[in-house]
C-alpha cells in the first residue's frame, strides 16, 4: 500500500491548517492593511521633525502632551472599560509597531494604557510617531464605540 495513505505511519504529517488561519494570517500581516501614509512612512528614513513642525502637529493629536524639555517624546494614557479592552487596545497597537518596526514604549495596569512615542533613530518625535499617536486615537476610539 501508498505509505501517504497509511494510517498506522509513524511518520505521519500532522493536519495541514485550516483555511481560516491562513486568512486571518494574511489580514494581521498584509501590508496592504496599513493606512496609506503609514505604509508610505514604513519605507523612509525617520528624521525628527523641526521644533514649528512638532508643536504644530501635536496640537493635533487626541490629548497627547510633549515632554519637553525633559525629553524628546510625546505621551498619552489611555482608559478602557476594562483589562480585556485595554489588552485588545495593545494588541492593535502591538501589529501595526511590528508593521512600521517602530515600537511605543507603553504599560499597562488594569485598564490603563500608558504610550510614550519617540523615534530613537531620528533622535526624537518623528512623522512616524505623529503617525502611530493618530492611529492609537483612532483604535481607542473604536473601542470606545463598540
Amino acid at each position: 500500500t501508498d505509505s501517504l495513505h497509511n494510517n498506522n505511519n509513524n511518520n505521519s504529517n500532522p493536519p495541514p491548517p485550516n483555511l481560516h488561519s491562513f486568512k486571518m494570517l494574511s489580514l494581521l500581516t498584509s501590508p496592504l492593511r496599513r493606512p496609506p501614509i503609514l505604509r508610505s512612512l514604513s519605507t523612509t528614513l525617520p528624521h525628527a521633525l523641526s521644533l514649528s513642525s512638532r508643536n504644530e502637529e501635536v496640537k493635533k493629536l487626541n490629548k497627547w502632551k510633549d515632554l519637553m524639555p525633559s525629553r524628546d517624546a510625546i505621551h498619552r494614557e489611555f482608559y478602557f472599560k476594562d483589562f480585556s479592552e485595554a489588552w485588545s487596545f495593545m494588541s492593535r497597537v502591538s501589529l501595526l509597531s511590528e508593521s512600521l518596526d517602530h515600537h511605543p514604549e507603553w504599560s499597562n495596569i488594569y485598564n490603563t494604557v500608558s504610550v510614550t512615542l519617540t523615534t530613537h533613530d531620528a533622535g526624537g518625535v518623528s512623522e512616524k510617531d505623529i503617525e502611530m499617536g493618530r492611529e492609537c486615537d483612532r483604535y481607542a476610539d473604536m473601542l470606545d464605540k463598540s
